[in-house]
């Protein structure tokens, strides 16, 4: 009676949530001998042990992958530091030293405005592309780690399925 209760509760595991298993793995296991529904309950909790143990899957329990947040990542490239307008005034600032060098610290002051304030918008629009390129690779990264995980998954229900199926089978069940 009490395997009976123990199969019961696989398969309602089972047939309340399919990602658990049993359900999406369609193993049937018709008996070849006769059995009792308590002989047959026995034996496919007692298959099921056999099974995970042999595999170290278990359907009825949901797996818990690691999240892709705890493997390892490059860094994120950082910010670009200043604005346009800090770039300006560190130009002005320096063009303006230049030309009183000169002798026209206002044309320097200009030219050096112009030139910082150009090459700040470059080193800017360059950051930002890294960063969209960065952002880009991890998505890429994500998607093939979730895509390792669902083969090893998948494999190792196959694995499972196997090993169930064998047991099964050494019982007198046909198993399909």
């Amino acid at each position: 009676m009490k395997y009976l209760i123990k199969a019961f509760v696989l398969m309602a595991l089972v047939s309340v949530n399919p990602e658990y298993g049993l359900a999406q793995t369609n193993i049937f296991a018709y008996p070849m001998a006769n059995q009792s529904q308590q002989q047959q309950a026995q034996d496919r909790f007692q298959c099921h042990q056999w099974s995970v143990q042999q595999t170290g899957f278990d359907p009825t329990r949901q797996t818990s992958t690691p999240q892709f947040s705890n493997v390892a990542q490059a860094p994120m490239p950082s910010a670009p530091q200043g604005g346009m307008f800090r770039d300006a005034a560190r130009g002005a600032a320096i063009g303006a030293a230049a030309g009183s060098l000169a002798g026209n610290a206002g044309r320097g002051a200009a030219i050096g405005t112009l030139t910082t304030t150009l090459f700040g918008g470059i080193r800017r629009r360059n950051r930002r592309q890294q960063q969209q390129a960065w952002q880009q690779q991890q998505q890429q990264q994500q998607r093939q780690y979730q895509q390792q995980q669902q083969f090893a998954h998948q494999q190792q229900s196959h694995n499972y399925r196997a090993a169930f199926g064998a047991c099964m089978s050494a019982r007198n069940y046909k198993v399909q």
